[in-house]
């Protein structure tokens, strides 16, 4: 059954793009136009005018989120994540496990930061903190929860909530960080030794929910991630994490 319908979906990407009617700019486009459409791999057109095979997850946190895999992260542009991204309030993120399963979390803003839009980015991390990966080269996709001018005035909180839970530290000096950054690694570069354990990172693992379905996501859709929240917060990365093999982010 996996295997017709693998045939069937490369069928129906040829003639999509042939016939140019992969016109959906993103999952949450497709969900509104049919509510019944089940999650899955989908072909959406971008900006730029590439067409790229896109994850969508329908049911989770009300549906409609869009993931990335690292090959279709190489061929779109900055303006086309920008466009792409609206809900600028909660992501979805999948962590995949070495027991197959793939729990979720989503991630939001804590309370007194409601005002401040979640960052999404491509290659770019501008006014944030500076990933510590960065020699893993591009592309990276860069979340981040407060600018580097907030973060490292010694605000009373940093953090995010996740699932629900507030997942907040008090920082103890100007470290700016309070970002997750994905790497595809193209080029199979040694991550960085750097580590820094704490609660901020392992509370996100903690409070992972599994889909009630099982359903699970192709697993070329997950990636090297770290995730960096400093002052007295965190580091960790997916090297490191037990059980662990890999993030994926989604988006609406």
């Amino acid at each position: 059954m996996a295997l017709l319908f693998a045939q069937f979906w490369n069928f129906a990407l040829i003639v999509c793009i042939a016939v140019g009617t992969c016109k959906s700019e993103t999952c949450k486009d497709l969900l509104s136009s049919d509510a019944k459409k089940p999650s899955g791999v989908y072909v959406i057109s971008v900006p730029s005018k590439a067409t790229i095979e896109v994850y969508c997850e329908m049911g989770l946190n009300g549906g409609g989120y869009t993931f990335i895999s690292p090959g279709s992260l190489s061929d779109i542009t900055a303006h086309d994540l920008a466009s792409m991204f609206k809900d600028k309030k909660s992501l979805l993120i999948r962590v995949r496990k070495t027991d197959g399963s793939q729990p979720y979390a989503v991630l939001q803003q804590l309370s007194e930061y409601a005002h401040i839009p979640l960052r999404l980015a491509l290659s770019d991390h501008s006014g944030y903190a500076t990933p510590v990966n960065l020699q893993l080269g591009l592309p990276y996709l860069y979340v981040s929860f407060l600018p580097a001018s907030i973060a490292s005035a010694m605000p009373a909180t940093n953090g995010f909530n996740v699932n629900g839970f507030r997942n907040a530290f008090k920082p103890c000096d100007r470290n700016p960080s309070s970002q997750i950054t994905l790497f595809p690694n193209f080029r199979e570069v040694e991550f960085s030794r750097y580590h820094a354990k704490g609660a901020t990172c392992d509370n996100l693992i903690s409070r992972l929910a599994q889909n009630p379905s099982g359903r699970v996501m192709p697993q070329e859709y997950f990636m090297f991630a770290e995730m960096h929240f400093g002052g007295c917060g965190c580091y960790d990365d997916t090297k490191r994490l037990p059980a662990v093999t890999g993030y994926s982010i989604g988006f609406r």
